[in-house]
């Protein structure tokens, strides 16, 4: 009962976000328009419809992995119902289509569906896997914080599945962290909604600006009373002669005493250029993705691969590993429980070039062992890796044969210089050592 209070939110709302009570038996209205979030949100807007498929993209190509007892898995119906988890829609088809879901609308809803049974739970091993449309997704809360079943509704006909008491069902739902709703995700859209409105905006004005010749908007001012047939007239004129890309750069001639007085700002003066910059920053840094893969023009090369990995860190992986953990839980279970899906870390260009520069690294420290290396590097030891190695060109001064016993300054710095250069350095630079350590004939 104290777990079931504890979900009683207060109802709030506003223009773009909508929280209501969450009683127990009564139908839970989603927290947000998640189709508006699809069209305005996702498909009329170029930055995050790039965060989106570059994050989707990326799960999505990654090989999966699964294992029996800890050894690789080749062959399985569990890989094949994966690799082709329904006719329409190969697996990478299908992972892009249920990360972007949950990118776009915090949430993503995969069907496992029974040719031939109805929707009711079913057990065993099902033919294909679906990902359903959020936005025709309503959850209908159930006691102890369990939905008691989902109602998806398209094209005017509803289908219920059930939910059992230990919040088991044919439908898996994928969702991100929401602090005020526990029962839909929260897309990285919102906290950045105002940034996706500016660029939604900037894009309308200046799609205007190109269909009036890049000319603000403004009124036509005389000091006549103008009749019903005149107003028509000059309104139809304006349209035909003036408006639209056609008609750029042409002459507006003006008779009668009428005078043309801007309504707006330009777009220097509303330097939409840095407003847009700084709304693609704020959503890139919403999605985790890095700046310079949104502004591929400026970023250096280097950057760009430092990018990818910051990419493959901050939201690659953690989608990926996200969607494995929730299969591991509702779907694995299915065909053996002591199966687990995981994906292929050698198969990932960020992770291998992370991996190759550390190796690099340790190929330049010389206070550790060969096994101690393998070990940070996740390698098992080899035999005879337990000795520790130092560069043959480090030795002792002494055994260079050099030594502050001379008994003159000049016979100290010709055997400083000699020691220098059995160490590596040229006769040039040994002297110039030289010259610094016997400065005013001190050592």
């Amino acid at each position: 009962m104290l777990f079931s209070k504890l979900f009683n939110y207060l109802k709030k709302e506003s223009a773009t976000h909508k929280t209501y009570v969450v009683n127990d038996g009564q139908s839970q209205s989603t927290d947000f328009s998640q189709r508006k979030n699809q069209i305005e949100g996702y498909t009329l807007n170029a930055i995050v419809f790039r965060c989106v498929d570059m994050i989707a993209t990326g799960v999505a190509k990654v090989p999966l992995v699964l294992h029996l007892n800890g050894k690789i898995v080749e062959k399985h119906p569990l890989l094949d119902l994966l690799n082709k988890p329904n006719s329409m829609q190969s697996k990478s088809e299908f992972i892009l289509d249920v990360i972007s879901q949950k990118l776009i609308t915090g949430n993503a809803y995969i069907e496992a569906a029974f040719p031939g049974a109805s929707p009711d739970l079913n057990v065993g091993k099902p033919s294909y896997l679906y990902s359903l449309d959020p936005a025709k997704m309503e959850i209908v809360p159930g006691k102890n914080g369990i939905p008691s079943e989902y109602k998806y509704t398209k094209n005017g006909i509803s289908v219920n599945f059930p939910v059992s008491v230990i919040g088991l069902s044919n439908i898996l739902h994928i969702k991100s962290f929401n602090p005020t709703n526990h029962w839909y995700g929260l897309s990285p859209m919102q906290p950045s909604g105002s940034s996706v409105d500016q660029v939604n905006s900037g894009n309308r004005w200046n799609n205007s600006l190109l269909k009036n010749g890049g000319k603000p908007s403004g009124v036509l001012q005389t000091d006549q009373k103008l009749t019903n047939e005149q107003y028509e007239n000059m309104k139809k004129y304006r349209e035909d002669n003036i408006q639209g890309t056609m008609n750029t750069g042409k002459t507006l001639v003006l008779e009668g005493g009428l005078n043309f007085k801007p309504m707006s700002m330009s777009p220097t003066d509303l330097d939409f250029i840095e407003g847009i910059k700084s709304a693609t920053q704020t959503i890139g840094f919403a999605f985790g993705v890095p700046y310079d893969l949104l502004n591929t023009a400026q970023a250096k090369y280097d950057n760009l691969a430092m990018a990818y990995e910051m990419l493959w860190d901050q939201s690659i992986e953690p989608n990926l590993t996200h969607l494995i953990d929730e299969l591991n839980t509702w779907l694995v279970p299915k065909y053996g429980s002591e199966l687990v899906l995981s994906y292929d870390k050698d198969q990932v260009e960020a992770i291998a070039s992370k991996r190759d520069r550390k190796r690099k690294s340790l190929d330049q420290v010389t206070f550790m062992t060969i096994n101690e290396k393998r070990s940070s590097m996740g390698l098992e030891g080899a035999e005879g890796g337990d000795i520790l190695l130092t560069e043959m060109n480090k030795i002792p001064l002494s055994e260079a044969g050099f030594t502050f016993d001379d008994n003159t300054d000049d016979q100290k710095k010709s055997s400083y210089i000699k020691s220098m250069m059995s160490t590596g350095h040229d006769r040039k630079q040994a002297e110039k050592l030289a010259d610094i350590v016997f400065e005013d004939g001190e050592e």
